[in-house]
């Protein structure tokens, strides 16, 4: 992330935990994030994984949009090409692209994202039970696990479910996977 969005991020969590009344154990406790790791995060020492932002996300019981949306002061009907967030997890090479206006009022987002070959992530717990997602396939493939169920995705195909268990999203072979996700 660029330093200007960790920043605002890193206040907007201390806001939100500190709105809701809890302690950094206690969010530790809700997410499974050690309290280290919080306390770095709230003060911009670090910049949270994909794997961690979703964890925080499952505590607040918000999706990774909305949380973003957080750093933001306005809710636009129209975003641009050129405006669209772009969020990267260094780690893994995850590239993410908000590409719906965000609005904390509304249920559905639409987010572009790319995963590099071999990129594995592992979400242990939705970041809100239920999420229903349609996911469309652009290019390469992906392979999805979503509790017990695993799908083998290519360019084309769309995958609708709802999200009550972990998940894993896998990238076997040379290509990016580069995929639309839409959840409401």
């Amino acid at each position: 992330m660029q330093p200007d969005l960790d920043n605002q991020l890193a206040a907007k969590l201390k806001q939100l935990r500190q709105q809701k009344g809890w302690t950094l154990e206690t969010l530790a406790d809700y997410s499974g994030v050690s309290r280290a790791t919080l306390s770095r995060i709230e003060k911009a020492e670090v910049s949270p994984t994909t794997n961690v932002l979703a964890k925080l996300c499952s505590a607040y019981q918000m999706t990774l949009t909305q949380l973003m949306q957080l750093t933001e002061n306005q809710q636009p009907a129209l975003i641009r090409a050129a405006e669209q967030d772009v969020w990267r997890d260094e780690e893994n090479g995850f590239v993410r692209k908000v590409v719906s206006p965000p609005g904390l009022d509304f249920r559905g987002e639409m987010i572009a994202c790319e995963l590099p070959p071999g990129c594995k992530i592992d979400y242990d717990t939705p970041t809100r039970m239920g999420l229903e997602h349609h996911l469309l396939m652009q290019s390469g493939e992906l392979t999805l696990t979503v509790g017990n169920y695993t799908y083998h995705l290519q360019a084309g195909d769309c995958l609708r479910y709802r999200i009550f268990a972990n998940s894993n999203f896998y990238v076997p072979g040379a290509q990016p996977a580069k995929y639309l996700l839409f959840m409401l």
